[in-house]
């Protein structure tokens, strides 16, 4: 299954958002690239996140991208990649498509949560992810949702605080009980079929919560829960720097393997 986790390129990956629309599902796309070494590899980033906006807009997909600063240059260059984001993210408003700011390794985080903090003070909207593995996103939390951003809540696949599956898993509802408190809208994204059965039972409001799933997993999941009225949206990335993206999905189910779980159907 070569495209299982990732689409080879724009078009595949505009034709596949369609596919899902239809079948109720919202597309959070995202285009696969390097560090950011330079200004000039930043910038082509930056025209291929454009060129996405534009597509999705003209066709009247039901989906948002999702931007990695790293690939911005966020990790040698960050003026660059301030400038870079921002420009990414008003081009997004203007069209009325929803923009994401993803999250990666630690070094990255406070660049991160600066960047989604600044833009959504401004007025722009936009969704960040946060990690339930790192310990200060209790605190992230409070910050990113004083400043009006959306928050897309993951487990993480980087390297975190927290190791242990079911302390991670804990320390995941305690994040979304926080969310919830503040009384917003909010995106849970994970494939554990535990918390997917919790959440929906301690959270009954369909359209003040979203449930993400990646590409390549949950697909019965998927179709049941926009069948049950819940809102639904798949990660779908693309483009020909796949190899880290598709390590992390291998290590994450072969970590799930040693431990004896599976994800979701």
């Amino acid at each position: 299954m070569p495209d299982r986790w990732t689409l080879p390129d724009q078009d595949a990956a505009l034709k596949w958002c369609l596919r899902r629309n239809e079948q109720g599902i919202r597309c959070i796309m995202d285009v696969l690239g390097r560090y950011g070494q330079d200004e000039e590899k930043a910038r082509r980033s930056v025209n291929d996140y454009m060129q996405l906006l534009a597509e999705i807009e003209g066709r009247q997909l039901r989906a948002s991208i999702a931007v990695k600063p790293s690939t911005l240059g966020g990790t040698v260059g960050r003026q660059h990649t301030v400038r870079f984001v921002r420009a990414i993210c008003e081009r997004s408003n203007e069209l009325h498509v929803g923009f994401e700011l993803d999250m990666e390794g630690q070094r990255m985080v406070d660049l991160t949560l600066e960047m989604a903090e600044n833009l959504a003070l401004s007025g722009l909207g936009i969704t960040v992810a946060l990690q339930a593995y790192l310990n200060r996103t209790p605190r992230d939390i409070e910050r990113m949702l004083d400043a009006g951003a959306r928050i897309r809540l993951v487990k993480g696949t980087y390297t975190g605080d927290i190791r242990d599956f079911t302390l991670i898993s804990e320390a995941y509802k305690d994040l979304v009980e926080q969310i919830i408190s503040r009384d917003v809208p909010f995106c849970v994204a994970t494939h554990d079929p535990e918390l997917l059965e919790w959440v929906q039972r301690r959270f009954h409001d369909r359209d003040m919560m979203e449930l993400s799933f990646l590409k390549g997993l949950a697909d019965d999941t998927k179709c049941r829960l926009v069948s049950s009225g819940w809102k639904v949206s798949e990660y779908v990335p693309f483009g020909s720097n796949r190899e880290g993206y598709e390590s992390r999905r291998k290590a994450y189910l072969r970590a799930l393997d040693e431990i004896g779980r599976v994800p979701a159907p």
